[in-house]
């Protein structure tokens, strides 16, 4: 009789799990499936609804643009404090070099103004932390493309407390890179420090006095550790984090070739 009674509990326990196991496997045919694409375009569309903002904008902004024989334009556009701007515009899927502009920004209004040569270029207006393009090289942005053009505030790496602390520390000029990880010092009145991740002790060397030309500055070290530093004034990601530098750094080191972002710390620059 017990046998009988744990064979019936049984077979109702395996019955029961059964249904359990059906009902986690179905498929859901309600669930609503939203690509990452979409989500982008969901978040531009709100920015764009947003209320204009009467404040000026700061530091970094970065966006994505249609492009046409192109993957896409990155344009990054660097707001400096006495009303200047520096803007690079890179052409990704080719090989082409990144288009650099500088000028004036003005604030009329409810909008930003960017000019170049004394005479207006692109215009924006002002949501939050974000920009939308109303005029981009002279043209206007239909309504409905707005959503493709728009700008979000990024960090700056000079907003680093880290690096911060070295430009009070005297250090001119700081630079990181990976893969592997290494970072390089600065100071134009002392000396060049570099270090990989995995030495125990860093490479210091008296500084040179460095070759400056319109687009970069070059340290040349001649002894025996035939050092070659290579600051280049084109806007630099790291890739492992949300920061924006000002500059490209290139460091030549017995042969091998070492490249990443930096950075001139406070009013710092080779030369001053």
């Amino acid at each position: 009789m017990k046998n009988i009674f744990l064979f019936g509990t049984l077979f109702i326990l395996g019955f029961a799990s059964c249904n359990l196991f059906d009902k986690k496997t179905e498929p859901a045919t309600d669930t609503l499936t939203v690509r990452s694409t979409d989500t982008v375009r969901l978040t531009k569309d709100s920015i764009i609804n947003l209320p204009v903002s009467y404040a000026i904008p700061a530091g970094f902004y970065q966006g994505m643009l249609p492009c046409n024989g192109c993957e896409g334009i990155q344009q990054t556009i660097l707001f400096e404090s006495d009303n200047s701007f520096k803007m690079e515009e890179v052409n990704w899927g080719t090989q082409t070099p990144p288009k650099k502009r500088e000028g004036k920004w003005e604030k009329k209004s409810d909008t930003i103004v960017l000019n170049v040569n004394n005479k207006p270029a692109s215009k924006f207006r002002f949501h939050l932390d974000s920009l939308v393009t109303l005029v981009r090289d002279g043209k206007m942005i239909d309504a409905g493309d707005m959503p493709n053009y728009v700008l979000l505030r990024k960090t700056s790496a000079g907003a680093n407390s880290a690096w911060r602390q070295r430009g009070e520390q005297g250090i001119d000029f700081y630079g990181v890179g990976n893969e592997p990880f290494w970072n390089i010092e600065i100071d134009n009145e002392k000396m060049i420090l570099f270090k990989l991740a995995a030495w125990q002790k860093p490479v210091i060397v008296p500084i040179e006095k460095p070759k400056i030309y319109k687009d970069s500055t070059v340290y040349i070290i001649p002894d025996s550790t035939r050092l070659r530093i290579t600051i280049i004034n084109e806007f630099c990601s790291d890739g492992m984090s949300d920061f924006l530098y000002e500059q490209k750094i290139q460091v030549r080191y017995k042969g091998q070739l070492y490249k990443g972002c930096g950075m001139w710390l406070g009013s710092s620059k080779a030369g001053d």
